[in-house]
């Protein structure tokens, strides 16, 4: 509405309301659509997510803009059920060893306890390549591991030491080995033992750059004490 005294337009309250009713009508359509991915599998359909929440078709349909719409909808909230998972676990609370087991058994937990979202990411229309949200989440968190890891090598002192690639490449790999072992329909590793492969390497990759750097680490240190050091 124009307010015609020259003034600010004004809102129309009405507008809002039903802004704000749309907004909440999409969340709960957005999680009856995880919730039926989890149970049926990827290749959910439209239909059935109509026939979940009691909707027609099309009345669902006048809720998005459109079927991608929806999706990356959908997307947004399967990267937000991840990072939940990882965030509390971006700490080196511990010894080396601990924080490494935390935030790669994060990892692994989330994929095995949700497969289907998981594998969602990756199918036809639905995948995720670079630039997209999950390329993001994992940008974001190796920047969270790098802050972590810098604290630590200031506690060092060796504030200047470049980590930020170690931490994108191990995140990298971390993700690529769980996605090929999540794909592959003959593992030859159980879950115990690609949970132990991952925990061996990345440490193998910290061991390696604070070497390069000068520093010998026992995986067995507490980060807290070298913090207060």
């Amino acid at each position: 509405m124009v307010d015609r005294t020259g003034g600010e337009p004004q809102v129309d309250g009405r507008s809002t309301r039903w802004d704000e009713h749309k907004a909440q009508r999409q969340i709960e359509l957005v999680d009856a659509a995880v919730e039926l991915i989890e149970e049926e599998g990827t290749q959910f359909r439209v239909q059935r997510l109509a026939e979940r929440v009691g909707l027609s078709r099309s009345v669902l349909y006048r809720q998005f803009k459109d079927r991608a719409s929806l999706d990356e909808l959908i997307r947004r909230r399967v990267v937000e059920s991840f990072m939940k998972r990882m965030e509390p676990t971006l700490t080196f609370e511990g010894t080396v060893e601990e924080a490494v087991h935390r935030v790669v058994g994060a990892h692994l937990d989330w994929v095995s306890q949700h497969p289907r979202l998981y594998a969602y990411m990756g199918v036809g229309e639905h995948a995720m390549g670079d630039g997209s949200l999950v390329a993001d989440t994992k940008t974001a968190i190796a920047l969270m591991l790098s802050e972590r890891f810098g604290d630590v090598l200031k506690a060092l002192g060796l504030g200047d030491a470049p980590i930020r690639s170690v931490a994108v490449g191990i995140v990298g790999f971390v993700d690529t080995a769980v996605n090929q072992w999540m794909r592959d329909p003959e593992r030859e590793l159980s879950e115990d033992e690609l949970r132990a492969m991952l925990c061996r390497s990345v440490w193998a990759v910290l061991d390696a750059t604070l070497r390069d750097f000068g520093v010998e680490l026992s995986p067995q240190q507490r980060v807290a004490d070298l913090e207060g050091a």
